[in-house]
């Protein structure tokens, strides 16, 4: 932990703000979770995400993404924001390849990922597809090769894991959660809130809290919002995450906020208990989210659960009736994936997609019709 509190000391004496503590313990270059060369995702890592059941949950979602750029005469260009392992992005052009060759030839996958261990795995698993894919590790290094922008932004499970600042409110106001450094041990030290940009962002965007109440206050998610907004000339932005309401963020069960840790797939309820060593999230805060969008030009045209949305978007259409005969083929283990991604208590009852156009003409009714596979 030394080297990693040598960095937080380059921030200035402590306490230190949460988001200071979370960037350094998530992306800092040397002792960053996500910059670490270890397997994180899957069985052999620390969390799961809903690429891990199977293809077809991208497979659904690429020929969303297909329809959306054909109807709409958009470049057919899609950047998916924080890969991961580009499973994603694998199996999605897998599937144009053999189901839309014409539609493959056309598209341009951007990849932006800022783990260098991360993008060496990516370069190798879509070895296939590197004609189609161009892979950046920062939004610099991004916009500097494609200064602007029409087609698909899409990520899966990135929000979540912005720096967050922390408060709660009490007696005595809003108090800001920081982290000091006591014997060597890092601990959360409460103090008055002077942040203008955190006092603010909960006087526009909320949770109203109760006295007693914490919450997390995600401002990076307004300068990457603003960021991606100066380069996005028209499109789509597909955001799928788990998240909260405002009412929601408010609800006694989530009186001490939404941050948690996930180490060898084990919730971890202190956030300073494995600094470095485990992955850190936090719920989105929908309500910001969207108002922050509109205010830049975006028109919500839809919010709900992954499971809805799949369903709208056409999964049951990957269904093999006759698979039952063999259930040892692969159409039957997609059918088994199905039914998995669309059940009450599966993996997509915790996650939302939110999803938002601009500069298109698109109503809510385009994306939720049962034409879409067709």
């Amino acid at each position: 932990m030394g080297n990693l509190i040598d960095r937080l000391l380059e921030y200035g004496e402590p306490p230190w703000d949460f988001a200071d503590y979370m960037q350094v313990a998530l992306y800092d270059p040397d002792v960053g979770y996500y910059m670490q060369p270890k397997v994180k995702l899957g069985y052999k890592g620390d969390f799961y995400t809903s690429n891990h059941v199977h293809s077809v949950f991208a497979e659904t979602l690429i020929h969303y993404f297909m329809t959306v750029i054909k109807k709409h005469h958009l470049s057919p260009y899609i950047c998916e924001w924080g890969a991961g392992e580009g499973q994603f992005a694998n199996h999605a052009l897998s599937f144009l390849e053999k189901n839309y060759p014409d539609f493959y030839e056309e598209t341009t996958y951007i990849i932006l990922e800022t783990s260098p261990y991360h993008r060496k795995i990516i370069e190798k698993n879509l070895q296939a597809h590197k004609s189609k894919v161009i892979l950046f590790s920062s939004f610099a290094e991004l916009t500097k090769a494609i200064v602007s922008f029409d087609g698909v932004v899409f990520s899966n499970e990135l929000i979540d894991a912005f720096p967050v600042h922390r408060v709660k409110m009490t007696t005595n106001g809003l108090q800001e959660i920081k982290v000091n450094l006591e014997d060597n041990q890092l601990m959360e030290v409460n103090v008055r809130c002077e942040n203008e940009d955190i006092i603010n962002w909960l006087d526009i965007y909320g949770p109203k809290l109760p006295e007693g109440y914490c919450t997390e206050v995600n401002l990076a998610l307004k300068d990457w919002m603003s960021k991606l907004r100066s380069w996005l000339n028209k499109g789509l932005l597909v955001t799928i995450d788990y998240g909260y309401k405002n009412e929601e963020l408010v609800q006694p069960q989530r009186k001490e906020g939404s941050i948690r840790g996930y180490k060898n797939h084990t919730l971890v309820t202190n956030p300073l208990r494995y600094p470095g060593e485990m992955d850190l999230t936090t719920h989105v805060a929908w309500d910001a989210f969207n108002q922050l969008a509109e205010g830049l030009g975006f028109s919500t045209i839809y919010h709900g659960f992954q499971e809805q949305f799949l369903l709208k978007a056409g999964i049951l259409t990957f269904l093999d009736a006759s698979a039952h005969m063999t259930p040892f083929s692969d159409q039957f283990k997609k059918n088994q994936a199905i039914q998995s991604l669309l059940h009450p208590s599966g993996i997509s009852a915790f996650f939302q997609v939110n999803v938002q156009s601009l500069a298109l003409k698109m109503a809510t009714h385009e994306l939720l019709n049962n034409d879409l596979m067709k």
